[in-house]
């Protein structure tokens, strides 16, 4: 689609033009970002009624509004390598010199173990600096504690996932680093509550500290 047409979007009904944005196959997800992040802020619906109008979910219109705050050039560039939407929180939130380790990631053969969530997560925390397992094995019991209620209010976590997130938050109350397994697993339910939109640059939950304190711990 035209970025005419894209405008015209924008210009029109914001409840007509959020459906019919997130179903387009034309607009392009530069275009697609632009146009429900204005139809999101004109239609003063909360994150919910808009994944609701659109049928998308909650994280993912999380997601393309962040991704619409990129610079320019940083937005395209993401927009031309047309990334899962499993990622595109990751690249939401990274510098320019990440976010091209990122699509660099993506345009690798890719690993039969790994999916691109993981190839780029990985990518770009390479590209920000050192592994972050020291950071995250920082992270407060409390801190920790609040996510695994967080979790649950999100739906994010499985019973296992919720119940393995209260047992490391009682641990580090304890005084006990976590395994270097333990960091592994801890690691991918932090990454799965970022997708899910629990943790956020930009919470709506009054906890954008605890949120930054995490994302920083994962250097995304």
């Amino acid at each position: 689609m035209s970025t005419t047409n894209a405008a015209a979007l924008v210009s029109g009904d914001p409840f007509e033009g959020l459906a019919i944005a997130w179903t387009s196959s034309e607009l392009t997800l530069a275009e697609k970002a632009y146009v429900i992040a204005s139809l999101h802020m004109r239609s003063r619906m909360t994150l919910e009624g808009t994944a609701r109008m659109t049928g998308a979910t909650s994280a993912q219109i999380q997601a393309l509004l962040e991704l619409a705050t990129l610079d320019d050039e940083d937005l395209q560039r993401v927009s031309e390598a047309n990334p899962p939407a499993t990622t595109w929180f990751l690249f939401a939130g990274a510098s320019s010199s990440a976010i091209k380790a990122g699509i660099d990631a993506l345009r690798r053969p890719q690993s039969v173990e790994k999916s691109a969530l993981l190839e780029v997560y990985e990518a770009i925390r390479t590209t920000v600096g050192p592994t972050p397992d020291e950071r995250i094995a920082a992270l407060p019991g409390k801190t920790l504690e609040y996510l695994h209620k967080k979790g649950i209010q999100y739906g994010g976590l499985s019973e296992w996932q919720a119940k393995f997130l209260r047992s490391i938050s009682g641990q580090k109350r304890s005084g006990k680093t976590p395994t270097e397994k333990q960091l592994a697993k801890l690691r991918e339910i932090l990454i799965l509550l970022a997708q899910k939109g629990a943790i956020s640059r930009k919470s709506v939950d009054g906890d954008q500290a605890l949120c930054n304190e995490v994302l920083d711990a994962l250097g995304i």
